[in-house]
């Protein structure tokens, strides 16, 4: 098999492992608080922009967090005619949570794999995860809704 071929049925079965084994965010809703996470506060269109989505699909995806009590608005101190984002502490809980339940699966999974070969892959995966990035961000296209 081509490595694109390897890279497609990777990521697939990577996708139904998660979704087996309910989790307690969705892909979409992970990104969101883990980019929120790594900031004290931000605003919705700069991650739109980040995540390549379309501002109202991150609006809505923001609406449906902060019904949840995930995420909350304030006022900007810069602009007030803004609002910055951030997690509140059951965001910042359930981010946690949902990263060490993923951890879990993961470290199960490879559980039989020598060290060598998983410190191996984890080398090779961050080089690719870096590669993606550099392509990606020169390419000014966006996301649909996910």
């Amino acid at each position: 098999m081509q490595l694109s071929e390897e890279l497609a049925r990777t990521f697939t079965a990577m996708g139904r492992l998660l979704r087996d084994r309910e989790g307690l965010l969705s892909p979409s809703e992970l990104e969101v608080l883990a980019r929120l996470a790594g900031r004290e506060c931000t605003r919705s269109r700069d991650l739109a922009r980040v995540e390549g989505l379309d501002p109202s699909t991150m609006s809505r995806r923001l609406a449906s967090l902060a019904e949840r009590g995930l995420v909350e608005r304030h006022p900007d101190p810069d602009d007030r005619r803004a609002q910055v984002l951030g997690l509140t502490e059951e965001g910042r809980a359930l981010l946690a949570a949902e990263r060490a339940r993923r951890v879990t699966l993961i470290t199960d999974t490879l559980s039989d794999w020598p060290e060598q070969d998983l410190d191996q892959l984890a080398t090779l995966l961050g080089r690719l995860a870096d590669s993606i990035d550099t392509a990606r961000d020169g390419h000014t296209g966006t996301r649909s809704a996910s």
